[in-house]
């Protein structure tokens, strides 16, 4: 961990050397006021048509989907921008990243800041100054999913609780932070916390995409039995298992500081430290912002005195306060996606005379955090054609740094690559083969040590990207790695499998 120290530490000169630069924002929009549903929009359209070759603009849900709405509860689309070399197709190599802002209506920091970043970055892209190659590489490796609201009805609610404008900012600390119905979407997810805390303990329990599971489905319909999950919640539940994401934040305000999982308790407590299975990761995730930020990692950074200070900027959410139902943990739970929650300042919409202080503040925290997708390890898992219809790959990962398993894995895409976000170690990073019943037909161990360095100065622009581990399973390079016991296994199982697929059986799922 020293070396990530010592790169946090010295990331905020490296960044500053880019943001001295000459790139500019677009000289159409004022960025010294705050922007309504109907500019926001603009603003998109104008970004995607200055640089149709590297962005494309659509609104959730992309596809029909039984019981998922098309629009918010006063009719409001929920509008994303996507950065990528080929925008519109997931790329096998390129892991898939997002921002969220104004999840709640009445916190506005993040989705001005978003509607900034993205006329940035399409600006670099036109320019292509040498200080600005950071960006275009991060464009060129990675597939960036921009959503500057999450809440619009809430932020007209907001805008208009105020008789003097809310250019001025707006004193009401609730007004406009739930949605239309009265609903605070940061508590309307799927609680599968309280699932995977019942069931953590049990051997061979689901770790991972948890309400795909059917008697887990059945645990969850008997938790939330009272809930009504909202149109906003719906819309982004379909595009989380739409896209493969690897990592996210979610933007708030009210406080100053970079929020991890898990956000709920274990133990029903109003704070209690709860550490998910990839805390140590997290941990790095939430300060690769707060430390390059201008503030929030420095230190006496509080919004009120009798608040405690939160040491580095960061904070487990459970040990903050509890929060059932929120979208950082059901992310986590739920796909393979890692998120963080951002409380970009105290004011939760303020005057719009402050939004310049608030973007240099947050800019080299903006891209630092996009660049940590690229961390951990990479690769591809090839299986036989005979199995991809019959059999499930989870990628596994044992901390041999703590010698303990890491109860996390996650599942390859449907074109075979994964993205598993991980801190500097040592690790065994195993692909393990299943049949439809759960039981292990092949697996594929190896040894990696994790080594997250990035560039540190001009001369290294391109960061180290994660280290790429293939698995493939259509001839014996896994299976050398083990013993002939396990290589008579591995073939053994194969043959069976084509026996019984030759013969038209299939196997029973859930």
């Amino acid at each position: 961990m020293a070396n990530v120290k010592i790169f946090l530490a010295i990331l905020p000169l490296f960044f500053a050397s880019f943001h001295g630069s000459t790139t500019e924002d677009s000289h159409e929009f004022d960025w010294n006021k705050h922007h309504d549903n109907k500019e926001l929009k603009d603003i998109m359209v104008a970004v995607n048509e200055r640089c149709p070759e590297i962005t494309r603009l659509y609104s959730l849900p992309e596809k029909e989907h039984e019981n998922v709405p098309k629009t918010t509860v006063n009719n409001n689309k929920l509008w994303v921008i996507e950065f990528a070399k080929q925008p519109g197709t997931h790329v096998k190599g390129i892991p898939e990243f997002k921002y969220i802002g104004n999840m709640h209506g009445n916190e506005v920091v993040g989705r001005e800041l978003l509607l900034r970043l993205m006329d940035y970055m399409c600006t670099a892209y036109i320019q292509q100054k040498d200080d600005d190659r950071h960006i275009n590489w991060l464009i060129e490796n990675t597939r960036i999913h921009i959503m500057p609201t999450m809440n619009p009805d809430g932020w007209e609610i907001a805008s208009t609780s105020d008789a003097d404008g809310y250019q001025n900012g707006v004193s009401n600390w609730l007004a406009g932070r739930a949605n239309a119905n009265g609903v605070d979407l940061n508590r309307n997810f799927p609680d599968l916390n309280k699932i995977y805390y019942k069931i953590h303990n049990q051997p061979n329990h689901p770790n991972n995409h948890i309400d795909q599971h059917f008697e887990v489905m059945q645990l969850l319909e008997q938790a939330n039995a009272s809930v009504k999950f909202e149109r906003e919640t719906k819309i982004l539940m379909s595009w989380l298992h739409t896209v493969d994401f690897v990592l996210s934040a979610n933007m708030h305000n009210g406080d100053l500081v970079a929020n991890y999982p898990f956000d709920e308790t274990l133990d029903g407590s109003a704070h209690k430290y709860t550490a998910s299975p990839d805390d140590k990761t997290f941990r790095d995730l939430a300060k690769s912002y707060s430390y390059v930020h201008r503030k929030m990692g420095k230190g006496g950074a509080k919004c009120e005195e009798k608040e405690k200070e939160f040491k580095d900027g960061i904070t487990n959410g459970a040990n903050w306060y509890s929060v059932p139902g929120g979208m950082q943990d059901y992310n986590y739970l739920s796909t393979n996606c890692m998120e963080i929650t951002l409380e970009l300042g105290c004011d939760k919409f303020p005057a719009a005379d402050k939004l310049q202080e608030l973007w240099l503040d947050n800019i080299e925290s903006l891209f630092n955090f996009m660049f940590q997708v690229h961390t951990g390890v990479k690769g591809t898992v090839t299986l036989p054609d005979n199995w991809l219809d019959e059999t499930y790959t989870n990628i596994h990962v044992k901390d041999m740094d703590s010698n303990s398993d890491i109860d996390h894995d996650i599942i390859p895409s449907k074109d075979g690559d994964y993205y598993r976000l991980l801190s500097n170690g040592r690790y065994v990073v195993s692909a393990v083969v299943t049949d439809k019943n759960g039981d292990e037909v092949a697996r594929c161990d190896k040894n990696v040590n994790v080594n997250n360095d990035h560039a540190t100065s001009k001369r290294q622009v391109e960061p180290k990207q994660a280290q790429v581990v293939d698995f493939d399973f259509t001839d014996s390079s896994c299976a050398k790695k083990n013993d002939a016991e396990y290589r008579d296994y591995y073939y053994d199982v194969r043959d069976y499998l084509r026996n019984m697929l030759n013969r038209g059986n299939k196997y029973v799922g859930y």
